[in-house]
Parts: C-alpha cells; structure tokens; sequence
C-alpha cells in the first residue's frame, strides 16, 4: 500500500495499490478547500478529479456515492488513450451512477461481464472487450457467509469448551446478563432501563 502521492508519482516494479479517500478525487468546482461535511451536505458543488488514477489496471470502488455527486469518470474518458483500467469492481453497483460501464448488476453465479465504451454495450465475460467489470448488487450478502463461519469456529474453539466445562476462566459468568429473572451484577447498570425509567 502506498499513499495517493507515492502512487501518482513514483513507478514500481511490483503491483501497489492506493486507498483513496473523497478528498483524494473529487474537488471544489468553486475552487475553495475540501471539506468532507461540505462535501457530504453540497455534493452538486464539487467534480472529479479522479482523471490521474485512469492509468491504474485495476479499480475497485466501493464508496457510497450520492446521486448528486460528480461521477468518477465518463463514458468518453474511457475512450481515451489515457485509460488503462481493464479490470472494474464496483462493490456500490449503481447502475448508470458513479462507474459508465456498470451497466447492469452481475450475480454471484455470473459475477463479471465486459463493457465495451465505444459501442456502449455489455458483452459476455473476458471477450476481449475494453473493460471486465464485476458488479453484484447483493455482494454484501456474501460476507456474512465467512463471517459466520469464523464466528462458529471462534465459539467451537473458545466458548463451548467453557459451557462443556466449570467455566475456570470466568467467560459465561461475564458474559450472563440475567440469572434467577434479576440482572447479573456486571449488567445491574441497566437495571433503571428494565424497570422503563430514563
């Protein structure tokens, strides 16, 4: 990893990547300085400046992006000699938002398709097209998958032999909220919520 700075201005001989933050790619249009509140109450005031990361070979976006906002980049940047990007993630999947060539969302079946920017057209799946985009619109939905088999193994390995056993360490009794109807003492903090008083 390396900072937005290094990025534009250094070449590498090993693959570097680059976290962007807002400020990082977009601007002002009144030339003022950037402000993430500002930015985030008056999108429609800013525009991209996202034109020097073109050269990149792989982006993945995965920023909320407000309609109101200035796109990343247009149909017709694609079409110039300056754009390297042959790989697109766009984790967001705003059909015709932020990204001109996701243009559809893919599934997790189906996750890629191609984009061709001259014809403005999706083609099948590394056909040689311009562009190889991977747009799932319930790609969230997938994490909670690895989530919950980390999970189950982190209880397996590290819960259930306290359950199974006289709890030596003291985890379940720290972890019980109630016992006998009455709040634990380590949870009587909550006592003045569970008899509705403020």
């Amino acid at each position: 990893e390396v900072n937005a700075e290094v990025y534009l201005h250094q070449t590498f001989d090993k693959p570097v990547y680059v976290q962007l933050d807002s400020d990082e790619y977009n601007k002002r249009e009144d030339g003022q300085d950037f402000t993430k509140e500002d930015f985030y109450d008056n999108p429609e005031g800013y525009i991209s400046s996202f034109a020097p990361y073109l050269s990149s070979d792989i982006l993945i976006s995965a920023a909320y992006w407000d309609p109101k906002a200035p796109v990343l980049f247009s149909k017709e940047d694609m079409l110039k000699d300056t754009f390297n990007i042959s790989v697109i993630a766009d984790i967001t999947c705003d059909i015709e938002g932020s990204i001109p060539s996701t243009k559809m969302p893919a599934t997790i079946d189906n996750p890629v398709y191609d984009y061709d920017p001259e014809k403005d057209v999706v083609a099948p799946p590394y056909s040689g097209q311009k562009v190889t985009v991977m747009a799932v619109d319930n790609l969230p939905c997938e994490l909670p998958r690895d989530a919950s088999k980390d999970f189950g193994r982190e209880l397996i390995d590290h819960v259930l032999p306290n359950l199974l056993s006289d709890d030596a360490e003291g985890m379940i009794a720290r972890a019980t909220i109630t016992t006998g109807g009455k709040l634990t003492k380590t949870y009587d903090y909550l006592q003045d919520f569970a008899d509705g008083k403020e």
